[in-house]
């Protein structure tokens, strides 16, 4: 899976926040270069370094003089010459705090995306009583986090929220992670099937048309690279587990 080996060549874990920097050949020298435009440098010299990626998108990132870049399913941030970039988050700072900077283009994609979304294809566990909000969850079976919150899903439930799972197998496509998430969507109770493979049980190994493998490209163009990633009703992620209390607060119905 491209997304999958892209991040394994940046030496890049799975929940890990390190900024790397990188290096690629010196800008070739003339006229010809000066001319065009760093949009068109950068395209050319990463397609160069890196031939099996395809760049996708050029654009001026929030700090001058760089550009966010999306290549192989991943969002870098380059010089203008495209000699150097870097991968990592964007941070705003105020004299408030630090927030994470999140891409309005990117936001607007995702909650495009999300109004998209077909309930049937999700593992659902709905609120108890009304519902208050809906939250997709990008998860995997294997990761620590990922069972934590299936474990406290009473909590949720109780507070209003329906947690609407989606497939991100961490190990991608194929490995086992993925082949117990397609066994639990194939599943006649899914919800009990899920359950069972993040407490460690076996599940009976199932085949059948699926979106395991849509759904896992799908994390990978909003920006998922951990699970659990939250997939929040106004169209922002949050990586990582978040209490139902938290949870419930940063929805606003508590």
């Amino acid at each position: 899976m491209l997304v999958k080996h892209f991040s394994t060549w940046f030496g890049l874990m799975a929940l890990c926040c390190t900024t790397t920097a990188f290096a690629a050949d010196a800008a070739p020298a003339g006229n010809l270069i000066k001319r065009q435009t760093p949009e068109a440098i950068i395209t050319a010299k990463l397609e160069q370094a890196i031939p099996q990626y395809k760049v996708t998108a050029v654009r001026p990132a929030p700090i001058p003089g760089l550009y966010l870049v999306k290549i192989g399913g991943s969002d870098i941030l380059v010089t203008a010459d495209g000699s150097k970039f870097v991968q990592g988050d964007i941070f705003n700072v105020s004299t408030t705090g630090v927030t994470k900077w999140e891409d309005p283009v990117l936001v607007a994609e995702r909650k495009k995306l999300l109004a998209e979304l077909n309930p049937a294809e999700s593992i659902n566990f709905k609120a108890t009583g009304q519902t208050k909000a809906v939250v997709h969850v990008f998860t995997d079976v294997d990761c620590g986090y990922c069972r934590k919150l299936n474990s406290e899903m009473a909590g949720y439930n109780k507070l209003g929220i329906e947690i609407r799972y989606l497939a991100f197998p961490r190990a991608g496509i194929p490995s086992s992670s993925a082949d117990k998430l397609v066994s639990a969507w194939c599943a006649k109770d899914k919800q009990a099937a899920l359950t069972k493979a993040k407490e460690g049980m076996n599940i009976p190994t199932l085949a059948c048309k699926n979106p395991v493998a849509a759904q896992f490209e799908l994390g990978a163009r909003v920006g998922v690279n951990a699970t659990p990633a939250l997939w929040m009703p106004n169209g922002d992620l949050r990586l990582g587990y978040l209490p139902p209390e938290q949870l419930a607060k940063e929805l606003g119905i508590l």
